[in-house]
C-alpha cells in the first residue's frame, strides 16, 4: 500500500488555511491519484483558530474532490514530533511500512527536527521518498 502523509501547518488565527498549508494541500491534490491512502496531520496547534489542522485539510481535500474514503486523520498533534509520533499509531493500525511525506520545502529541509527522522524514529518507516510544496 503506498502512503502519502501530508504534514499540516499552523492555521491562521481566524480558522483559515495558512498560504504554506495551502500549497501542500494543492500539491496534495496533484499527487494524491499515485497513492492508496492520504494521511493529513496537525491538531490545534493555533488556539485562536480553534480546529485541528488534520480536519481543515481533510475537509478541504474532500472539498476538492479526493475520495473521504481514502484519507486519514492524525488531528492530536502540536509539533512535527508530534505528528510523526500518532502518525506512527495510524500506519501501525493499517499495517504501513513504507511513506511518503510531503510539506513545505523549508520544512522537509531543515536539519533539526527533520521530518523525515522524525517520522523513521517513531514510525519504524521507510521514507520511500520526500515531496516538496
Amino acid at each position: 500500500m503506498k502512503v502519502l502523509v501530508t504534514l499540516g501547518n499552523r492555521m491562521n488565527d481566524d480558522g483559515t488555511l495558512s498560504n504554506a498549508m495551502l500549497d501542500r494541500l494543492n500539491k496534495t491534490l496533484e499527487v494524491e491519484n499515485d497513492y492508496d491512502k492520504v494521511i493529513v496531520t496537525g491538531g490545534i496547534a493555533n488556539p485562536k483558530a480553534g480546529v485541528a489542522e488534520g480536519d481543515k485539510m481533510c475537509e478541504w481535500l474532500v472539498e476538492h474532490g479526493v475520495n473521504p474514503d481514502k484519507i486519514l486523520v492524525e488531528n492530536r498533534s502540536l509539533t512535527t514530533k508530534e505528528n510523526a509520533k500518532y502518525t506512527a499509531q495510524i500506519l501501525a493500525e493499517i499495517g504501513v511500512n513504507e511513506i511518503t511525506l510531503l510539506s513545505s520545502a523549508y520544512h522537509i529541509d531543515r536539519w533539526y527536527l527533520n521530518p523525515s527522522k522524525l517520522f523513521k524514529k517513531y514510525a519504524k518507516v521507510t521514507i520511500a521518498g520526500t515531496i516538496k510544496a
